[in-house]
């Protein structure tokens, strides 16, 4: 999973941050930050840790290998349940078509997609992969309990839907455009209203933010530099992310007017860690007897807010 980076040991004897970093297209403002040396120009050298998905680095920093770590807010709704010692700093991009349903023409073919009950579903537990599925199969009018669920990991999706191991993906580009390219002709995408808007995110751990602040401090101050130079040089961008991400130049541009890159922490992404978390009480991904978290304990808009008070729009303590 963890394809650079070493020495995993205690975090607590760390300087620099080891960041777990998905390799994504939603991660372009840490390859330019690397590329154009922006981390340095802030007087911080992290360590970029890469792994696949924002689920797996939200697992590695949970479990306390790294001290920062990207992901979407649904491994994080996950980890606040477990009250894991996380808290969210920032939002750095956010897209509202980023996830795919992908489904079998063969299935289509019996009845639309509410021929999907009892056929085989491939998604990524615990991920927003999960939680597309289900608002894709209820707004078609398709109970979550009805399918065979078959949960994988993202970069298996593609693969396994062009075999016919599953009949349908729910999953996140560029695999979305992959599963299309490796299962031609016999494959088919479904156009759906904008369900679900995904963020993407940068988390730390507890013990490293609080004597680690002005490292973080600078992180920031580097993405923040790394998204204007998106803004205002967007094919070289698209050239960095091809190359970073090994996504092919067609579908990064096919991709690129999705993507919304600025620090943030609005109240949407409030709202949409409340409305998963009843999601994960009522479908049991969580134990029910749970009550909701109070998910502001765990965000931490002080950073944020000093390098840019308007980037953060929420009620706050």
């Amino acid at each position: 999973m963890l394809c650079t980076g070493a020495g995993f040991g205690s975090i607590a004897a760390a300087a620099e941050p080891r960041i777990a970093v998905s390799r994504s297209p939603l991660s372009l403002p840490f390859f330019v930050a690397k590329e154009k040396n922006l981390f340095a120009k802030y007087r911080v050298e992290p360590i970029l840790i890469e792994c696949v998905g924002g689920n797996r680095c939200m697992k590695e920093l949970v479990e306390g290998r790294v001290d920062m770590a990207t992901s979407s807010e649904l491994p994080f709704m996950f980890a606040v349940f477990e009250a894991a010692p996380v808290s969210l700093i920032t939002t750095f991009v956010t897209n509202k078509d980023d996830m795919r349903f992908i489904v079998r023409k063969s299935v289509l073919q019996q009845g639309g997609v509410k021929s999907l009950t009892g056929k085989r579903v491939g998604y990524v537990e615990k991920a927003s992969s999960h939680y597309y599925r289900d608002l894709f199969l209820l707004y078609h009018g398709v109970d979550p309990q009805s399918i065979v669920p078959v949960p994988m990991g993202g970069e298996a999706l593609a693969a396994a839907l062009a075999k016919g191991e599953v009949d349908a993906i729910s999953v996140w580009e560029p695999w979305g455009n992959v599963a299309l390219q490796l299962g031609g002709a016999d494959v088919a995408l479904v156009d759906t209203p904008r369900l679900y808007s995904q963020s993407f995110n940068l988390m730390a751990r507890n013990d490293y933010r609080v004597p680690q602040a002005r490292r973080i401090s600078a992180v920031l101050g580097a993405l923040r530099e790394a998204i204007q130079f998106i803004k205002k040089n967007p094919e070289e961008a698209k050239r960095i992310l091809a190359r970073d991400a090994g996504v092919d130049s067609a579908i990064v541009e096919a991709m690129w007017s999705t993507y919304r890159f600025e620090l943030s922490l609005h109240q949407s992404l409030l709202t949409t860690l409340q409305g998963q978390a009843r999601w994960a009480r009522r479908e049991g991904h969580v134990n029910k007897a749970l009550g909701e978290p109070e998910f502001l304990n765990y965000i931490d808009a002080s950073l944020l807010r000093k390098l840019s008070a308007k980037a953060v729009d929420y009620v706050y303590p």
